[in-house]
């Protein structure tokens, strides 16, 4: 074997880093999990309450999928969100009226509404060249205003079918039916993305917008189609989670924000690095989740689950920021240990 071969055949240990490094954030579930359990053996390594954990996060795993396709283009979604409560009281409100005959109806429209909604964001940030930030929080306010209105404030809950209810509440083989919907949509995005061209479009946008248009690719148009399924996506997701309680309130929704924005830059930093991706926002979902429900099982007060998602939101972002790229890693560790000597020389 030559010098060169061995040179350049990187070395076990090496391996073994790359690849803790690549599925990192699937070894921090199962030691989160595994953490957790040893705290609280009797409640928390049980088939109850990994169940609830599934079921309850997945309409999250939904709108953090929605959100993650503008993102791939290099845009936010601030709508997403809110974008998931309308969709929730929109379906429980046609359906509590008797405007609708039949349930089915009832998601056509909030999909319909939704792709509307993702098309007003598109054209104006696409063909309009607004700020995504700026027009997504008014669309987000626009919503928000939408939903009082439509409900008159009120919790929505007379007259839901329950077959409607069985959507999100059955847990065939013990598993929460809801899971398998997040499932089957993480599968369809990933092959979208990683085996068909319109996925190999939107990361091209997201890497150089302007390289892509030279390319032939149509930005606009897939910016715009982005958005468009980014609403559709959390607009289903609101409409699993009003399945999930059986109920609408106005406030539905609300809490998706912060969960899917740290699950989609938590996912960046593992499985495709540097890319926002599917199993990566999936995984961190559940990660973040199970984070939670631990502390909460450890008897922690409300307050702690913001800060918790903040958390890992800054985390997500600096550690993005430093794995990216060899430079950016060199240039952190190299700050820490000019500190560490000046400290050293001082004392």
């Amino acid at each position: 074997m030559t010098t060169e071969a061995i040179i350049a055949k990187p070395s076990g240990m090496r391996v073994v880093g790359q690849q803790l490094s690549k599925y990192g954030i699937v070894i921090a579930l199962i030691a989160v999990v595994a953490l957790f359990s040893v705290l609280r053996p009797e409640t928390y390594p049980t088939l109850g309450n990994f169940g609830s954990v599934l079921q309850a996060n997945s309409s999250i795993v939904l709108v953090s999928l929605g959100l993650m396709l503008p993102l791939i283009t290099g845009h936010f979604d601030l709508s997403v969100a809110t974008m998931a409560g309308f969709g929730g009281v929109l379906a429980m409100g046609l359906m509590a009226n008797g405007t609708v005959s039949h349930w089915s109806i009832a998601v056509l429209i909030v999909v319909a509404v939704s792709a509307v909604v993702g098309l007003i964001n598109g054209v104006l940030v696409a063909l309009f060249k607004l700020q995504s930030l700026v027009v997504t929080l008014g669309m987000q306010t626009i919503l928000f205003g939408a939903i009082l209105l439509y409900s008159k404030g009120q919790v929505i809950y007379d007259g839901i079918p329950d077959d409607f209810k069985a959507l999100g509440q059955s847990r065939p083989g013990g598993i929460p039916l809801p899971f398998f919907y997040a499932l089957v949509v993480a599968l369809i995005l990933w092959y979208i993305l990683y085996f068909r061209p319109v996925g190999r479009r939107l990361y091209a946008i997201g890497g150089n917008e302007d390289a892509a248009r030279l390319t032939g690719i149509r930005v606009e148009k897939t910016v715009i189609g982005a958005f468009v399924f980014g609403a559709i996506l959390a607009g289903l997701g609101g409409v699993v989670q009003v399945a999930q309680v059986g109920s609408a309130a106005p406030t539905n929704g609300s809490e998706f924000l912060m969960p899917a924005i740290a699950a989609c830059f938590l996912g960046e930093t593992s499985i495709r690095r540097g890319f926002y991706n599917v199993w990566g926002t999936f995984v961190a979902v559940f990660l973040v989740a199970a984070g939670t429900t631990g502390l909460f099982m450890l008897g922690a007060d409300a307050w702690v689950q913001p800060v918790f998602n903040g958390v890992v939101l800054v985390g997500a972002v600096l550690a993005a920021k430093l794995g990216t790229t060899p430079a950016n890693r060199e240039k952190f560790l190299n700050y820490w240990r000019g500190l560490l000597r000046r400290r050293t020389a001082g004392n």
